[in-house]
């Protein structure tokens, strides 16, 4: 009886500085990950601090799609609107039509 009463007094010892430590703030080691909500891509047009920034809710087996899903399309969009812009200021023709993407790039080969 002594000795289940010494190895639970052992175990219990053991969990209270266990759960003691892992209180304490250790130098040089990171803020543990929290459990933020996502922040996505506010309006407007998108910059490089806002793609950092960018956070998703994490899910059983990764990230939301969903929400990924989103902000891939709107960065898609946001890419292809600035090409074509830049495109358009420099003056340069637009980029292959969608049925010489379809064919390959011998089409485009072809048009030059």
């Amino acid at each position: 009886m002594i000795i289940v009463g010494v190895v639970a007094a052992v175990v219990a010892l053991g969990a209270l500085l266990a759960w003691a430590i892992t209180r304490r703030d250790v130098p040089g080691v990171p803020e543990a990950v929290g459990t933020q909500s996502a922040r996505a891509l506010a309006a407007g047009p998108v910059d490089a601090a806002q793609v950092h920034a960018l956070r998703f809710d994490q899910a059983v087996r990764g990230y939301r799609m969903e929400q990924v899903d989103e902000a891939l399309q709107r960065l898609a969009d946001e890419l292809a609107e600035r090409d074509a812009e830049i495109e358009r200021l420099r003056g340069e023709p637009e980029g292959p039509t969608t049925s010489e993407r379809e064919r390959g790039s011998d089409a485009a080969s072809e048009r030059r």
